[in-house]
């Protein structure tokens, strides 16, 4: 049902984008505002996936895959309507964004190993080779602990560097609001929906205090985006449902760039 309220949200917050010299300027900003919602819902949904899936590989090259299409089909929607464009889209900083996840798990479970390595032997017994936190990378090898960090360490560092240097839709501002989610849905808190909201709202305050000092905001960050605290009380009050079947998954990665030609050839064509 999230997947579902953020595509609505995304679809409205287009329109919007699309056809801004269309509608009254009150309008717009409403459709601008509820299209917020979007963003944070399916970086829960990453987070989500991630912390669940069996394959990270398959998930990140399929995302990676989209993000490919979604590209160039915006390229070319954009040069259509005379729209500027400058950076890529936002499937790719879902990507670097999973790969920061798995560096991350790898790193901290390469931390935990360390830790029990340095624990005194006992008297009379041997140390437990079986590691409680050995980590087993999903494609079939495992990492001796120094090397996890290092290796952990070097690709959050490689996932940043990209968002920043490919200028990703969002940027580091997606980056932190996956990895919030990724927090809300690893450990438990004593009050879970306090911890929700102060997340949302420490990551927005980190991108507008800049404004708020007088200075530039970090990465062209906007005010509205504080309407992505709205996303909480949708994010506490889903309820667990089963898998979905395999089409709505991939119908997911097809409507994003799918309807965002639509409305860029139905502005081409008639407005």
């Amino acid at each position: 049902m999230l997947k579902w309220i953020a595509a609505l949200s995304m679809l409205i917050d287009h329109i919007g984008f699309f056809f801004y010299d269309q509608i009254p300027p009150q309008l717009y900003e409403c459709m601008r505002g509820f299209g917020r919602l979007a963003m944070p819902l399916f970086a829960f949904s990453l987070a989500f996936g991630f912390i669940h899936s069996k394959n990270w590989l398959k998930y990140f090259l399929r995302l990676f895959t989209f993000a490919f299409i979604s590209e160039f089909a915006f390229r070319k929607i954009y040069e259509l309507n005379n729209f500027y464009y400058s950076g890529i889209n936002i499937i790719f900083t879902f990507s670097f964004s999973l790969v920061f996840l798995i560096a991350l798990k790898i790193l901290i479970n390469s931390g935990y190993d360390l830790l029990v390595r340095m624990q005194p032997i006992q008297s009379g017994g041997a140390q437990d080779e079986n590691l409680p936190f050995h980590f087993r990378i999903n494609l079939g090898f495992e990492l001796s602990p120094f090397f996890g960090l290092i290796l952990g360490l070097v690709f959050m560092l490689i996932s940043v560097f990209c968002i920043v240097y490919y200028d990703t839709e969002y940027g580091l501002y997606g980056l932190l609001m996956v990895v919030a989610f990724y927090i809300l849905e690893s450990i438990e808190f004593k009050n879970p929906t306090l911890m929700a909201y102060l997340l949302i709202i420490v990551v927005n305050l980190i991108f507008q205090l800049p404004g708020w000092l007088g200075k530039s905001t970090l990465h062209n960050y906007n005010s509205l985006q504080w309407l992505t605290v709205f996303a909480v009380p949708i994010y506490l009050h889903r309820k667990d449902e089963p898998k979905p079947p395999k089409w709505q998954k991939y119908f997911f990665y097809i409507f994003y760039p799918a309807h965002f030609v639509l409305l860029g050839l139905i502005r081409y064509y008639f407005f």
